[in-house]
């Protein structure tokens, strides 16, 4: 990605830099009006608009809007804080895009900005943290993914509401780019690996699970949801004739030994 800076010239003499033209600053400056048009006082009319952000935190808008953007960078997440953050790789093809880690719904602003910043583009849910969460991550101008692990497991959605998320998240994980959590970044995060490395033809080996005693119920959801699946689901996958055959062989290797 190209990022074209935009300069500040004062009688043809640069004076410095007061942002980039890219995607991303271009939501910094989105986010920035938002602020500027909706945290108003309450007793103002529509005529009187001024701002009730205080300087320090006027302050902090400007100098994100001022830095310039990142590619996605492993020490800048793992320097935030969150726990049990890793990033997800097969034996043959390294992913430094897509991490996993503790939820992000407790986290304050600065650090859901961060992620931003640092490339990621879309958080999935994992735990039961329901709209709320959903809506502090668009806000912040971020793809939300819901994959309820918990919801599957208990049996709360039907066949077809298991199978519809199922294509949702697989679909996210194959756009890269991405940030996965659950409460700990633990076990949550191992079953979504292990349902990644059955249904996404991307991976081409096998990512790293931590807590396989964890998983035992996995294989058989899996298998419950393949069952449910069309032709046009494995389709938008990207499934092929070859790839079903070993989905199968695997699947049969997990369940019966």
């Amino acid at each position: 990605m190209k990022i074209l800076p935009i300069y500040v010239f004062n009688k043809q003499n640069f004076t410095g830099i007061i942002g980039y033209d890219d995607s991303v600053s271009q939501e910094r400056r989105k986010y920035i009006r938002q602020h500027y048009e909706n945290e108003i006082m309450p007793y103002q009319s529509i005529y009187e608009k001024e701002p009730r952000l205080d300087e320090y935190k006027l302050k902090q808008l400007i100098d994100f809007f001022a830095a310039k953007p990142k590619n996605i960078d492993g020490e800048t997440i793992y320097g935030l804080p969150l726990s049990n953050v890793h990033k997800i790789s097969d034996s043959r093809r390294y992913s430094p895009n897509i991490y996993r880690g503790s939820t992000l719904y407790d986290a304050p602003e600065w650090v859901i900005q961060k992620i931003k910043d640092s490339g990621i583009k879309t958080v999935i849910n994992l735990a039961d943290y329901g709209n709320s969460y959903r809506k502090k991550i668009e806000k912040n101008g971020l793809e939300y993914v819901d994959f309820n692990i918990s919801s599957i497991r208990c049996n709360y959605l039907n066949e077809n509401e298991k199978k519809n998320k199922l294509i949702s998240f697989i679909k996210a994980m194959q756009k890269e780019y991405v940030y996965m959590g659950c409460e700990y970044g633990t076990y949550k995060t191992d079953a979504a690996v292990m349902i990644n490395n059955l249904f996404n033809p991307k991976v081409k080996g096998y990512c790293k699970i931590y807590s396989p005693e964890m998983i035992s119920d996995i294989p058989q959801i899996a298998d419950e949801i393949y069952l449910n699946m069309t032709e046009k689901d494995k389709k938008e996958l990207g499934w092929t004739p070859e790839f079903e055959q070993q989905f199968n062989k695997k699947i049969e290797k997990l369940l019966y030994f």
